[in-house]
């Protein structure tokens, strides 16, 4: 619910602020009764439009669905969820001023005693600090944490004011600490540090932190010789603050992180994985590649099924360990597939883990009911993946460690090209769902483009045939492989879309949906068209030795069926005086995609004898 609601904040507040905040209602001994709000001072919801709001396939101002994109639907889902965990939401907003959105929920407390992160704070309890920024909203977050602490605090909106209170109170009650904002009109933030350390009518000097929306290594930067203990980066947390705090007082900081804690845990579940014989069942190319990569680098065995039947079929030639399976497929789906295996009594107790991109609740208890696992949801988090995987996969055949695979190629992370900015397409986001492998997001990427670029046609085809089952799976594929490769605005419309599938939506409520649909395929396609590599220098001569290397790696991954092979066809593309070669080199790495590594290697051959000949 706030990830939709700080969504919609930004998404309508070009200029201005989104703060969230939350509140105690009510606490007894097991329950608690919590008061979220999400306020912006964006473009505001009228009176009439507000009533809307709530309603599923429907947006208050459908003049903004092209620029902003969405259908209200994350709101219609905001609710039921909200009432599913005994809340209510509801919402202020005047035209021209912003919108507050607010929400309750009762929540179980957490058992047990709670962390001792704040213990280490005691010391810094009687200290007296300044809090300096122009935006009245930072001000009272920073001082309301600082106050959890146990310092004094004041605050003031101006280096100028800075100034003036710090000699005030230098005789008498010094300040030991200034929280100091970097741009601010007027003195901007390192200016007033310098002015205060430099200041002839100051006997007592104050440690300086300063804060910034901006980035820390561009505020360090700026500060040159400047003396300031820390550089923190706006939206500042307790945590981060208390960091900086301790390391202020000269106190080492506490280490174990959650971050920390969460990697340490990651690389648990992978080494009790590692050698698992894994059924990967899924009909769709972007996300077996995706799933494919992660497991195979992990040290997983991997065998791909394109539907529930083959997967039935492989289960009878084959032993797994566990198998992870989509639920929409054509042919049979992930339902169906299950409720079979859990027929027979030999596979009674064969962990099958669902993976879809439905996230609702009821969706967890639909693959439950027809005997899976559990649920694992999409966009794949590799955290979660791996997490519960390791909850119910023992491998039959269990390697002593889970070795990640020696990078294909000899380029060094320096020599890398940087992704450029890609309209409609988070690359942070899609980059986290392929474990930070650059290279495969690259191919992920692609293959969207290529794959989706029809996708009206395959849609309005299904539409025309009037097969709702059809256009659902349409929408329902779209929305997960959008997701995977972070591209948030299809997904969310393809969602939408999804959902008017499925509920026997009438034919006009159709098209307003396909067309958000539309104009965000439109946007993230134009912005795929900036990967587009340049063409190599043609004039340049091939170099033997580089391209014998090349095809001697390649064809010892393709003997031993491993994708990675498709890095290394980027790699011949790249190459001098191959350009001409180019239709050979995309049949390889189409065969590649599709797992047919028999028919790679052929294709290796020909590309190989070709440019051989060529050199003759």
């Amino acid at each position: 619910v706030l990830v939709n609601l700080g969504n919609n904040a930004v998404k309508f507040t070009e200029h201005g602020e989104v703060v969230v905040r939350v509140e105690v209602l009510e606490s007894e001994c097991e329950q608690i009764k919590l008061h979220f709000t999400v306020s912006d001072t964006g473009m505001g919801i009228s009176s009439a439009e507000q009533g809307k709001l709530f309603q599923s396939f429907s947006q208050a101002d459908t003049s903004t669905t092209r620029e902003h994109g969405g259908t209200g639907l994350g709101l219609a889902i905001s609710k039921k969820l909200t009432e599913m965990m005994a809340g209510e939401i509801w919402l202020e907003s005047e035209e021209g001023v912003g919108s507050t959105f607010h929400f309750t929920v009762c929540l179980g407390v957490q058992e047990g005693d709670a962390p001792g992160r704040l213990s280490a704070a005691s010391e810094l309890a009687s200290m007296r600090a300044l809090v300096v920024d122009d935006n009245a909203s930072s001000r009272e977050i920073l001082s309301s944490m600082l106050e959890r602490f146990g310092l004094r605090i004041d605050v003031v909106d101006s280096g100028e004011s800075a100034l003036a209170l710090l000699e005030q109170a230098d005789a008498a009650d010094p300040y030991q600490l200034v929280i100091m904002d970097w741009q601010m009109p007027g003195m901007n933030g390192i200016t007033t540090t310098e002015r205060i350390q430099t200041n002839q009518h100051l006997q007592a000097l104050p440690t300086v932190i300063m804060v910034t929306a901006y980035g820390r290594e561009e505020a360090r930067a700026a500060a040159g010789d400047i003396s300031i203990s820390s550089f923190l980066t706006k939206p500042v947390t307790p945590s981060s603050l208390l960091d900086a705090l301790m390391v202020s007082r000269g106190k080492e900081v506490f280490t174990e992180t959650r971050a920390g804690r969460r990697e340490e845990e990651v690389d648990a579940a992978v080494a009790r994985l590692a050698g698992a014989k894994i059924l990967l069942v899924e009909d769709n190319e972007i996300n077996q590649e995706l799933a494919l990569e992660l497991l195979t680098m992990k040290g997983m065995r991997v065998t791909v099924a394109n539907n529930g039947q083959e997967a039935l079929d492989l289960l009878e030639q084959q032993a797994f360990d566990g198998v992870l399976m989509d639920c929409q497929m054509p042919v049979m789906d992930g339902y169906e597939a299950t409720r079979r295996i859990r027929q027979q009594a030999r596979f009674q107790s064969l962990p099958v883990l669902a993976m879809t991109a439905n996230a609702m609740a009821g969706d967890r208890e639909k693959v439950l009911a027809v005997g899976m696992n559990e649920h694992i949801s999409k966009p794949i988090q590799p955290r979660e993946l791996f997490g519960s995987m390791a909850r119910w996969i023992v491998p039959s055949q269990p390697l002593a460690s889970a070795v990640e695979k020696p990078v294909v190629g000899s380029d060094s992370d320096n020599e890398r090209q940087a992704f450029p900015d890609l309209a409609g397409i988070n690359i942070r986001a899609g980059l986290a769902i392929c474990g930070d492998n650059e290279d495969l997001y690259r191919r992920l990427l692609h293959k969207f483009r290529d794959q989706e670029s029809d996708y009206v046609t395959k849609f309005t085809t299904a539409q025309r045939d009037n097969d709702a089952e059809l256009m659902a799976r349409c929408a329902h594929t779209l929305k997960g492989v959008a997701g995977n490769i972070g591209a948030t605005g299809i997904q969310q419309a393809a969602a939408a879309l999804e959902l008017a599938c499925q509920g026997n939506a009438a034919a006009e409520e159709f098209e307003p949906l396909l067309e958000a649909v539309v104009s965000a395929l439109a946007v993230t396609m134009a912005g795929l068209a900036a990967l587009e590599a340049e063409a190599p220098n043609q004039a340049a001569a091939l170099v033997p030795d580089q391209f014998e290397g090349v095809i001697k790696r390649l064809r010892a991954l393709l003997e031993d069926d491993d994708t990675a092979a498709a890095e290394l066809v980027d790699e011949l593309k790249n190459l001098p005086a191959t350009a001409a070669y180019s239709d050979e080199l995309s049949a390889l790495a189409s065969a590649i995609a599709d797992y047919d590594f028999d028919i790679a290697l052929d294709t290796l051959a020909r590309v190989e004898k070709a440019i051989a000949n060529a050199g003759d």
